[in-house]
């Protein structure tokens, strides 16, 4: 099994190219615990559409290893748009506590690979993001041999908090403009 999404890819259109995606994917050559840190720019969910963007919009500083830097007040993140919790899920939020810095696995923003990010922990485990950046529903998946990691992980959903069970590839149905997180364990 390769990496993989069905479906159409169309880089560029959410969000529009020459943006905060694509400044994190082209950086990410320059970027390490010992090189440069990005800033990708404040976060403001309260203008996201849709739950999914705004866990995308989080996963993706952290897996560059950027800064979140709210700009929502709490009253906007209330009512129809309860979404508070996005700042406040321990889970995620880890990957900030321990300083990790995640890479895609290609720096051409045309390439699929590009929405795959991945990356070690201090303690050894892995945090793999599959990220979705068109505008429909698409399946994705990849083979953990394909980030030189072999045999059966433990898979945690981190953004779910639920525990997955052991396996060798993920395959997961991404929402629009969306991202499954998940910490690889053994």
């Amino acid at each position: 099994v390769s990496s993989w999404c069905q479906g159409e890819f169309r880089p560029g259109f959410w969000p529009s190219t020459s943006n905060i995606f694509d400044g994190y994917i082209i950086w990410s050559q320059y970027t390490g615990a010992d090189t440069a840190i990005p800033d990708g720019d404040f976060i403001r969910l309260n203008t996201m559409e849709t739950i999914y963007e705004g866990m995308t919009e989080i996963t993706l500083h952290l897996m560059a290893g950027g800064p979140l830097q709210a700009a929502d007040r709490p009253e906007m993140l209330t009512g129809d748009k309860d979404w508070l919790w996005l700042y406040q899920n321990e889970e995620v939020l880890a990957l900030n506590k321990d300083h990790f810095i995640g890479k895609p696995l290609s720096t051409n923003v045309w390439d699929e690979r590009s929405q795959i990010w991945f990356g070690t922990m201090s303690d050894g485990s892995h945090i793999l993001a599959l990220f979705n950046r068109s505008d429909n529903d698409r399946t994705c998946g990849i083979a953990f041999s394909e980030l030189g990691l072999e045999g059966e992980w433990q898979v945690r959903d981190l953004w779910g908090r639920i525990d997955e069970g052991s396996k060798s590839f993920i395959s997961e149905t991404v929402p629009k403009h969306g991202v499954k997180l998940v910490r690889l364990s053994r």
